[in-house]
């Protein structure tokens, strides 16, 4: 299979996450002239749908980030991708737990809980699939410097703990899991995997 369908494929997957956000705010009135109220009251869905749509967007450039990387694919790769775009795919439905839940005393717990195990488990995925990438160097572009990768590796990795810190934060505040998902999403939006090894005008 051809590095690019791999790519078409993935990015059709991401597509269908992100829209799916939108289908998560459901606005509840119960009578005529109580449309403000109830649209003020669904805050915690939009609060929600921010943070998972840039989580999303940003998981789709360092996807994308990721493949610019590769000059070609094998089995093992496709299949651990595959694994990836499955928990993102999803990221909507625990979306839709916490921003309905999330002021529930009773369940917000439980549903920003999951929210921050479908975080975790992504960052996970991603780092799988880079992972795999730099231990078979035939997959990599011969101008990726693979040490300077290996070094990239703690910045990479700062999702999975601060996603896993999510898990009992989640117990603390349901709502911090929110903005923290959403802070991570702006921290990703910077390049942190390694550029080209012999660069004419920088030094890597």
């Amino acid at each position: 299979m051809s590095k690019g369908r791999v790519e078409a494929f993935s990015d059709g997957v991401f597509a269908v996450a992100i829209t799916l956000l939108i289908f998560n705010i459901q606005i509840d009135k119960t009578a005529p002239g109580g449309l403000l109220h109830a649209l003020l009251n669904a805050w915690p869905k939009y609060a929600a749908y921010v943070a998972s749509f840039l989580t999303i967007g940003v998981m789709w450039m360092n996807h994308h980030g990721m493949f610019s990387r590769l000059v070609r694919i094998d089995r093992p790769l496709i299949f651990l991708n595959l694994l990836l775009l499955m928990v993102i795919v999803f990221l909507p439905f625990s979306t839709a737990q916490l921003g309905s839940n999330i002021l529930v005393p009773q369940d917000a717990r439980t549903a920003a809980t999951l929210y921050a195990i479908n975080a975790f488990v992504i960052a996970i995925g991603f780092g799988a699939v880079w992972t795999y990438s730099v231990m078979h160097p035939p997959l990599l572009a011969p101008e990726i410097d693979r040490q300077a990768a290996i070094r990239a590796w703690p910045r990479y990795s700062v999702g999975n703990v601060v996603y896993l810190a999510c898990i009992p934060l989640a117990q603390l505040s349901p709502i911090a899991v929110i903005i923290v998902c959403g802070l991570l999403a702006v921290y990703y939006t910077f390049e942190i995997l390694p550029d080209i090894m012999h660069h004419p005008t920088r030094v890597v």
